[in-house]
């Protein structure tokens, strides 16, 4: 089976690998890196790794057009900034809100696709991103006091996921200009990594390091495992499936990092939050349903429904 016929296949392989992120941020988080230096982790590690590899196998993913440099740049910078609206955010409202305004990030590529790609905005895609979105609220839970809720707080966490949305659609964009996955996934996160080198104190980092070697392999697999590989398929997978389903189901990644919150660092898991990890599930089925549940939809709604 070759992988790339199956697009949805990749985006929920993604999803599993993204889900793991959580395993690597929060050890390094707690071991005294600031999320900034995280992000310039993870861009770092997955533009220095992806430059050896295609050294080896493609070396003509290293040619662009020079007057495509600003866009390759504008996309890395919805990526940067998508990081940087969620830190603010978080700083300024409670986490598991910001993380839900994050996760509007669907409606926006459904959005967006539909005035760029002129992709359908269907009933079943509807359904079960409003599935999912209500899951993801039971999972992170629900705003105890709204009178807390900073305005500025909202705001950045609304704008984490536009820009988050934006950077998603940016391969799907770039294959219009015929740049290849390669080309697209390696400057992306090269550009990612320069706009970050000016807020970047890689004295801290290295310091760090130097007295912590065994967070060494915990930075190489954050750049590789949870950032390099999930999102090198998220830029093949977008040329190959709708955006607002490809964004739905990398979300779903949220069901994984509870899970593995729950196995790895004794987090507690409730019926709420079991519950909202079923209505993810379900919205996933909704969204890729057997076939016999697919036939039933479309003669009850239509194919487009």
């Amino acid at each position: 089976m070759k992988l790339t016929n199956h697009p949805f296949m990749m985006a929920v392989i993604a999803a599993i690998l993204i889900g793991s992120l959580n395993l690597f941020s929060k050890n390094l988080l707690e071991s005294g890196f600031s999320p900034l230096e995280v992000s310039v982790c993870r861009e770092g590690i997955t533009a220095l790794v992806f430059f050896f590899i295609l050294l080896v196998t493609d070396r003509s993913a290293f040619k662009i057009r020079l007057r495509d440099v600003w866009i390759f740049v504008l996309f890395a910078l919805f990526n940067v900034l998508s990081n940087f609206f969620l830190f603010n955010a978080q700083e300024l409202i409670p986490l598991g809100t910001a993380a839900v305004l994050e996760l509007t990030n669907p409606y926006f590529i459904m959005v967006f696709a539909f005035f760029l790609f002129g992709d359908k905005i269907t009933k079943r895609k509807v359904l079960a991103s409003v599935i999912e979105f209500l899951g993801c609220i039971f999972i992170i839970g629900v705003v105890e006091d709204p009178s807390n809720i900073s305005f500025l707080g909202v705001l950045f966490g609304l704008l984490s996921g536009i820009t988050l949305a934006a950077f998603t659609l940016g391969s799907k964009f770039m294959e219009k200009l015929n740049y290849s996955e390669n080309t697209t996934m390696f400057y992306f996160f090269f550009f990612s990594a320069v706009l970050l080198l000016p807020f970047s104190d890689y004295g801290h980092i290295a310091g760090i390091l130097s007295d912590r070697i065994d967070l060494w392999s915990c930075v190489m697999l954050m750049g590789i495992l949870g950032t390099l590989i999930p999102n090198y398929l998220v830029i093949i997978a977008v040329r190959r499936m709708d955006p607002a389903i490809l964004a739905m189901v990398i979300t779903s990644s949220i069901v994984l990092s509870t899970i593995y919150g729950v196995v790895f660092f004794g987090d507690k898991a409730d019926i709420i939050t079991i519950i909202g990890m079923v209505m993810v599930i379900i919205a996933m089925i909704i969204l890729e349903p057997p076939k016999s549940v697919l036939e039933w939809w479309d003669r009850k709604f239509g194919k487009t429904g």
